[in-house]
């Protein structure tokens, strides 16, 4: 008698898988997902780090070591030979006023093109690139950062 069972048993699972539906589905999720998709636009922003190399040999000329910190209140522009100048950023014209000091700065000594931005543990990442931004936008492209 248990081998009539299992034998019925058998006979009753027989049959074809229905893959269509789950096709179906494919077929109009794909595309839906595809439409969907958000394309971005990545951009690069080329940086100079500094170097572990201790051989390194230190250029000929003297540098400006040309420096912007960034705190909560302001940014100041620090440099050998150069006065400190401090730019409030609470003001409306203050991006404006930075990149006016950094063209200054540029248009003094043609020849530097470098540029260390000192940044503390508590910089929001916008801060950042809007000096970013204003050193290239004043024709200093070499961009370094530094914490404080």
């Amino acid at each position: 008698m248990i081998r009539k069972r299992q034998r019925s048993l058998g006979e009753h699972v027989e049959g074809d898988l229905e893959i269509l539906p789950l096709m179906n589905l494919f077929v109009v999720l794909i595309p839906m997902l595809l439409i969907s998709a958000v394309f971005v636009h990545l951009t690069v922003i080329r940086m100079n780090l500094p170097s572990d190399d201790a051989s390194a040999t230190p250029p000929q000329r003297e540098r400006l070591e040309l420096s912007v910190s960034i705190t909560d209140e302001a940014w100041v522009v620090k440099g050998r030979r150069l006065p400190d100048q401090t730019i409030e950023r609470l003001t409306e014209t203050a991006p404006e006023e930075l990149r006016t000091v950094l063209a200054a700065v540029k248009q003094g000594h043609p020849e530097e093109e470098d540029v260390v931005i000192v940044s503390e543990p508590t910089t929001r990442y916008d801060d950042i690139i809007e000096v970013m931004d204003a050193s290239r936008e004043s024709g200093l492209p070499n961009i370094s950062l530094s914490g404080s």
